[in-house]
């Protein structure tokens, strides 16, 4: 049976959107919410977070006791994997490749964003017009970074009237230990992210919608699709993408 995604069409209504390189070096920000985004529908979604601490056995442990005990040291290590799967809908693209250029804006089909998909991860990150180097997932919010609700009806709110947010690894700002000054000691920790088109006072003094989000910096480890008749015109697909700091790409792409 066909699907009907009609009410779908247009990848910023799907909450789950890839990032090209040029938005995410700030070469192209505050161009619009779509701009170098390309949005997935996503059904099915798994986020992994593995620590790794180094456990060593303390010997002679259990002579005494009768219980062996094992030292675990927090290295203060983990690896972070996001896995999906979903459908690639007909949506427009809008691409800008350098700040101040003429913004394209084309729809496209589902099978020609999966191809846009396959060639850009077969790409590096030297070139940031085809570099995905951000996932962005969005996820509804009723606390701040405080532990506060975020205005006086997030309590007893329907998820779906909740404002969104972006899921990061960041902790709150009431989580991060501190001096008895009052001094956190975040050390360079990624701020806890606020919710998405806030609006915000530029640099003129304007109050304007903020479209930049944070989102989990890294690539794409995989992806793959399938062309089902069953499906068509939507095209089925699967990722895994890792979650790395993108500081060096970054700083290369916004100095050419």
């Amino acid at each position: 049976m066909t699907r009907n995604f009609t009410n779908l069409d247009g990848g910023y209504q799907n909450f789950v959107m890839l990032e090209l390189g040029r938005r995410a070096s700030g070469d192209t920000i505050n161009t619009g919410f779509s701009t170098n985004r390309i949005g997935l529908l996503t059904t099915e979604l798994s986020i992994s977070t593995n620590k790794q601490s180094l456990a060593i056995p303390i010997p002679f442990s259990g002579i005494i006791s009768g219980e062996a005990q094992t030292l675990a040291l927090d290295a203060g290590m983990a690896s972070k994997t996001i896995t999906m799967a979903g459908v690639i809908l007909d949506q427009r693209i809008t691409k800008q490749n350098k700040h101040g250029a003429k913004v394209v804006d084309v729809r496209m089909t589902a099978h020609e964003i999966a191809q846009l998909l396959h060639s850009y991860i077969d790409s590096s990150f030297l070139h940031e017009d085809q570099n995905l180097s951000k996932l962005i997932i969005l996820i509804p919010s009723r606390v701040d970074t405080d532990f506060k609700y975020r205005n006086d009806t997030s309590e007893n709110a329907e998820t779906t009237e909740l404002p969104l947010i972006p899921f990061t690894w960041a902790n709150r700002n009431y989580d991060i230990p501190q001096t008895s000054t009052g001094f956190k000691l975040s050390f360079g920790a990624t701020d806890f992210p606020d919710e998405i088109l806030k609006t915000v006072t530029d640099d003129d003094g304007n109050a304007v919608t903020e479209t930049e989000i944070p989102g989990i910096t890294g690539y794409l480890n995989n992806f793959d699709c399938s062309f089902n008749g069953q499906d068509t015109p939507a095209v089925t697909f699967n990722l895994s993408f890792t979650s790395a700091a993108t500081a060096i790409s970054d700083f290369i792409n916004s100095a050419f």
